[in-house]
């Protein structure tokens, strides 16, 4: 390598760090794949439906401060009942004490006039609790979105290398055809001819392991999208060969990190979880605290004296007061936990974002290695190719020996392989990038 090489080398290499970064362009089919999935993924509807199930806990909480209203109704038959008999015109009347046949119906009436903030405090303990899910079910469906983006684009990946494979197929058959023919002009060995078929059958093979990786990797669209013939025609064209990757810019932790840390999904979850672990402390607090409430019935009942067993209207009314005295340390420990609980969730969010700076300050090591790489690549194709033009024409000729024939033929796939593994791995980088960053890759409607 040149000196020029180097200088033209290391100049691309920083003008791809400063270079902006292009959002990544989707096709028509891909966004059609990421509205499926997110119409079918089984995870998000499961989401979905403990989201509906905790908006529903919030309207359970608001319910502790409405009446309640019953209507109650009792009969007992009871014998004997006390009794006794009064003399009444020279005759005894047997008088009673209790019916023989009670009867009590009623309409009750009961509600809690105040409880010094513990029903808004269960009402911020379950509203918190759905921003959690909320949280959670934004989180799934972001990392839904980037796993169907990264398999649909594996599937171009592996198309493009099986287009490869066939090339190197047609290009060592050729060779062990020509071979073949010189062999019967006693121009070649029959080891030159064995080697060259050896070779075609590990292309074939390789080949194979690319089609079965190409089925899985549609199996995974088809899991996570519900779509059994998912549409992939389009992916392909991210891996044209020739074709140059668009530049990706390196990630500037110092001076960007607080906004990666403000859109990324995992730490919004994780400061989510302490105002959830703030609300429990409230909630703690407040459970030892008294509650005035007011109850009332209306009704009918016999059982008045002096006639037991006629019905009468009945009526009752009064405010009730319940004020915890001692309760064996209950609510103090009940803080402790809460307390403990906050401070865990408090180190979760500073390891969230230590996590986060670690993995972009990976992801930028494998941003810059990617592409440097990368850039080498395009001149050793450029190199291999011609190297396998002259090795063809020598082969035409007679003058090459099967081994430098298998080693042109060699450097060219590895060098066309190479490349397109290097331009996948730097979409994924870019993808988990934007990922981290809380980029949605499909704008909102």
């Amino acid at each position: 390598m040149n000196l020029k090489y180097v200088i033209l080398s290391l100049l691309s290499t920083i003008t791809l760090a400063q270079a902006q970064n292009t959002p990544i362009q989707l096709p028509d089919e891909l966004r059609t794949l990421l509205q499926q999935a997110n119409a079918n993924y089984p995870v998000l509807k499961q989401q979905q439906q403990q989201l509906q199930a905790g908006e529903v806990r919030v309207d359970i909480a608001r319910t502790s401060m409405r009446p309640n209203v019953a209507l109650n109704g009792s009969y007992n038959y009871i014998t004997p009942v006390p009794q006794f008999a009064v003399p009444l015109n020279g005759q005894e009347v047997v008088a009673k004490l209790a019916p023989n046949n009670s009867i009590n119906a009623n309409v009750s009436v009961g509600q809690t006039i105040y409880d010094f903030g513990r029903t808004d405090a269960a009402i911020k303990q379950a509203t918190d609790n759905v921003q959690i899910l909320r949280r959670q079910y934004e989180l799934t469906q972001q990392n839904l979105a980037y796993q169907v983006a990264a398999a649909y684009y594996g599937v171009g990946f592996l198309q493009q290398g099986i287009i490869v494979q066939d090339s190197v197929i047609k290009t060592a058959g050729a060779n062990v055809r020509l071979l073949a023919s010189r062999l019967q002009n006693g121009d070649a060995l029959q080891y030159d001819v064995l080697s060259q078929e050896v070779r075609v059958k590990i292309a074939v093979n390789r080949k194979i392991e690319l089609q079965n990786q190409l089925e899985r990797q549609l199996a995974v669209l088809t899991y996570l999208t519900g779509n059994t013939q998912p549409t992939t025609g389009q992916a392909i064209q991210q891996f044209q060969l020739g074709s140059q990757p668009t530049p990706v810019q390196l990630f500037d932790l110092d001076g960007q990190f607080q906004n990666a840390s403000t859109g990324n999904k995992d730490i919004q979850l994780a400061q989510d979880r302490v105002k959830a672990a703030e609300t429990d402390i409230l909630v703690s607090q407040r459970a030892g605290q008294p509650s005035i409430g007011f109850s009332g019935s209306a009704g009918y009942k016999n059982g008045y004296p002096l006639n037991v067993e006629q019905l009468r209207p009945n009526m009752v009314a009064g405010v009730n007061i319940v004020a915890p005295i001692y309760s064996g340390k209950r609510y103090k420990l009940q803080n402790q936990v809460a307390q403990l609980n906050l401070n865990a969730s408090r180190y979760a969010v500073d390891n969230a974002n230590a996590q986060l700076r670690q993995t972009i300050a990976q992801l930028n090591a494998d941003i810059r290695s990617n592409q440097t790489r990368l850039a080498n690549l395009e001149t050793q194709v450029l190199q291999a190719r011609k190297a396998l033009e002259i090795a063809n024409a020598r082969l035409r000729n007679g003058v090459i020996t099967n081994v430098e024939l298998q080693s042109a033929e060699t450097g060219v796939e590895e060098a066309e392989l190479g490349r397109l593994n290097f331009q996948y791995q730097l979409l994924l980088n870019q993808l988990e990038l934007k990922r981290l960053l809380g980029e949605s890759l499909v704008a909102n409607p």
